[in-house]
């Protein structure tokens, strides 16, 4: 018997919706009965209800035990440890039950058996804790994992005859799993099996060519470019434009080349920039649409808009001869200037170029109150920077400042990003700015809730060994305290757990 039915018929109403034969019969079978409709749900609910607390008698197993794992001497974690991560757990912060898995690892340990069924069945759900467990699992636990169908999918490695017989979801996790053994190979597969796919089922199979993506790749997706399917025509002419030597990239530098012109003088160099005359079919072709507009200019200027914000970064020193660092001025000098941050922008988010990235981010915070860079905000930029990169940056926004970040800045954005972990200067330096603060006459209880958000993110992302030194010296003693106690506390508590939780693994 089906509960969900049966709450659906009592909310809806039996003069809305008939009892089925077949539950009549169910109920029945269970001594249910009522000439009645409204009586019978009534009872049924009722004695479902029990049933449900009472629970269900299980069948007996009838098959083959599995046989058990080999006795190994396991360095299972501390008692301590083990409190901290059942804490961990009945909070479900799965941020720090990662961080907990990673320093296992590190101190080699291993989980406590109880633990491992709750951090598996979570790790269905949560593809990243999955990346983080698998690593700590001794022996134990990859046994645990065969008994279940369903955590044994998380350590499946598909087969080819996933690929041959499998749905759509098995064939691209086959196909994927080949791309990051061997490109070449999948690719092959791909090809021989084309013309046989659906074109819901192609776009599936057509993504998985992001992994090992190169030169080999680009007869094939050439001709997809011509394929009937929208869809399958744009991802198409994505793939190629993030490869640097094939042909799609040629064709768009050699239409660059005669629109964006360095010319040089004894005293400057200027960007002089020529907007195309039209599409032809060749553009067509390539996916740039005559029609598009993008960043608020009109088609023509989208049009090159779309033939930069595919082109690689790199391409940008054999146009005009220029290193990024004095290129990037020139666009910001040049009267398509809005047009040419935001398509190089996303050329960089595209390509996932770090120098671009940075380049154009430390502009950004740098002329925050020029109206070119308050009509604009590179968000996405922010997660191609590497941990070193986003520390530097981000610290230095603070040097032009008294005490913290306000709303919607570029530091506010940099500190709320939450994707970077913070290193020690960065760190110290937001804590101590916001006791500053705290201290100051400008300080008050209530509002700044970007910086109530920030002391959120600097609770997981701030390196937990600092705690002993940030957690001294907060002015408790002040009428203020009141209105930041609750969010300071809460920023705290998680850098405590983390401190302790690294404390307890270290111990043998």
């Amino acid at each position: 018997m089906n509960w969900k039915t049966l709450v659906k018929i009592g909310l809806i109403g039996t003069d809305r919706s008939k009892i089925s034969e077949e539950m009549f019969h169910k109920l029945e079978a269970m001594g249910i009965k009522d000439e009645d409709p409204a009586r019978l749900i009534l009872k049924a609910a009722a004695t479902m209800s029990m049933m449900r607390k009472a629970g269900i008698q299980p069948k007996d197993f009838e098959g083959d035990l599995p046989s058990a794992t080999e006795k190994n001497q396991t360095n299972i974690c501390s008692k301590r440890a083990i409190q901290y991560l059942n804490m961990i757990l009945k909070r479900n912060d799965l941020s720090i039950l990662k961080e907990f898995l990673t320093t296992l690892k590190k101190y080699n340990k291993s989980l406590p058996p109880e633990s491992l069924p709750i951090i598996l069945d979570k790790a269905i759900k949560t593809p990243t804790l999955w990346e983080a467990l698998s690593p700590a699992l001794d022996d134990r636990g990859r046994w645990l994992m065969t008994q279940n169908p369903l955590w044994a999918k998380l350590d499946y490695t598909p087969t080819l005859n996933d690929w041959e017989t499998g749905n759509t979801k098995e064939r691209t996790a086959y196909l994927l799993h080949q791309r990051s053994i061997n490109s070449t190979t999948a690719l092959t597969l791909l090809e021989e099996t084309w013309s046989q796919e659906n074109t819901a089922t192609r776009k599936r199979l057509l993504d998985t060519l992001e992994i090992g993506l190169s030169k080999a790749d680009d007869v094939f997706l050439s001709a997809r470019l011509e394929d009937k399917q929208k869809n399958i025509r744009e991802k198409a002419a994505n793939l190629l434009s993030k490869i640097p030597t094939s042909s799609y990239h040629q064709r768009m530098l050699i239409r660059l080349k005669k629109l964006i012109i360095l010319k040089k003088t004894k005293q400057q160099s200027v960007l002089q920039i020529k907007l195309p005359k039209g599409v032809d079919d060749t553009m067509i072709k390539d996916g740039i649409k005559a029609s598009l507009q993008l960043y608020r200019s009109g088609n023509k200027a989208s049009q090159l808009a779309q033939m930069i914000n595919k082109l690689p970064l790199e391409s940008w020193t054999e146009l005009t001869g220029l290193s990024p660092r004095k290129l990037l001025p020139l666009f910001i000098e040049n009267e398509y200037a809005y047009l040419l941050l935001n398509s190089v922008s996303d050329a960089a988010i595209h390509h996932r170029n770090e120098e671009w990235s940075t380049l154009i981010l430390e502009q950004w915070l740098a002329n925050k109150e020029d109206k070119l860079w308050q009509d604009f905000a590179p968000l996405q930029l922010i997660s191609v920077l590497n941990q070193d990169a986003y520390n530097q940056l981000t610290l230095s926004g603070f040097k032009d400042i008294k005490f913290l970040p306000a709303e919607n800045t570029p530091l506010d954005f940099l500190l709320q990003q939450g994707k970077h972990e913070w290193q020690k200067d960065l760190s110290l330096t937001f804590y101590d700015r916001l006791k500053s603060w705290l201290n100051s006459s400008e300080a008050t209880h209530w509002g700044d809730w970007h910086l109530r958000k920030i002391l959120i993110i600097a609770g997981l992302q701030v390196p937990a060994y600092l705690y002993p030194k940030i957690s001294k010296n907060w002015p408790e003693h002040l009428p203020v305290w009141s209105g930041w106690e609750r969010d300071i506390s809460g920023s705290l508590t998680s850098l405590e757990l983390r401190y302790k939780v690294e404390k307890a693994l270290k111990e043998n």
